[in-house]
């Protein structure tokens, strides 16, 4: 057995504010560019209050715009170096056009269903199985660096349902049950011991400055998407 001190890290996990999936018009915009609209900026600022008082010594976020411009709010001038990662991006749709129309709702609305499935795919894209590869590859490799204690990290609603089903211990799948609404604060603690995890300790979920008791919230992620594009297909 190891001699080696054991301590305790803390990862603030984010998902970046609200954006805008849609032109004006109604048309799909471009997943990776989408920047935050101005109600996204405000649901940062408000758990940027929350978050103030914390000393981050890490900083990574996903490449896409939305998740660097929530970090950047968060850190403020906090003088912390932040690193923006392909391998957080968000897991990959496929075409809407390629989706049959009766199939769209049961593809888009419930979209995480196939979670469980390591040959499934998120809506005709990237196979879960090659997603949970590049994202917890990243993650554990920022867990075995040595000299910080809290990490800022921020990413999209996929990637925090995988690696907080992951802290949890529980089976691939349950990510599924794990929303992930705009701006929200997850916390999860880990126990170190010569680089290795030894224990996971999940401590807030889901939680939004802006909306505590979820009371404009009934509809999932994925369920506004579709609620979007519906007067596209009728």
């Amino acid at each position: 057995m190891s001699t080696a001190a054991v301590y305790r890290r803390r990862c603030y996990l984010v998902r970046h504010g609200h954006v805008d999936y849609f032109a004006p018009d109604g048309q799909p915009l471009d997943p990776r560019n989408v920047p935050l609209s101005e109600l996204g900026e405000d649901q940062v600022r408000q758990l940027g209050q929350v978050l103030a008082p914390i000393s981050f010594d890490r900083a990574l976020c996903s490449d896409y715009p939305r998740a660097r411009q929530t970090a950047e709010l968060l850190l403020g001038d906090r003088p912390l170096e932040l690193q923006a990662c392909a391998q957080l991006r968000e897991v990959r749709a496929g075409r809407l056009r390629e989706i049959a129309p009766e199939q769209l709702q049961q593809q888009v609305s419930y979209a995480y269903d196939s979670f469980a499935d390591p040959e499934g795919r998120f809506m005709g894209g990237e196979r879960w199985h090659d997603f949970d590869s590049r994202v917890l590859a990243r993650f554990e490799q920022v867990l075995a660096e040595p000299d910080w204690q809290n990490l800022l990290l921020v990413s999209h609603d996929a990637v925090n349902r995988l690696l907080l089903g992951w802290a949890l211990g529980g089976a691939r799948g349950c990510a599924a049950a794990l929303e992930q609404d705009n701006a929200c604060l997850n916390i999860i603690d880990f126990d170190m011991q010569d680089g290795r995890i030894l224990r996971r300790f999940v401590r807030v979920v889901n939680l939004t400055p802006y909306d505590l008791p979820k009371a404009g919230q009934r509809q999932t992620v994925m369920e506004r998407i579709y609620a979007q594009l519906v007067p596209l297909i009728n």
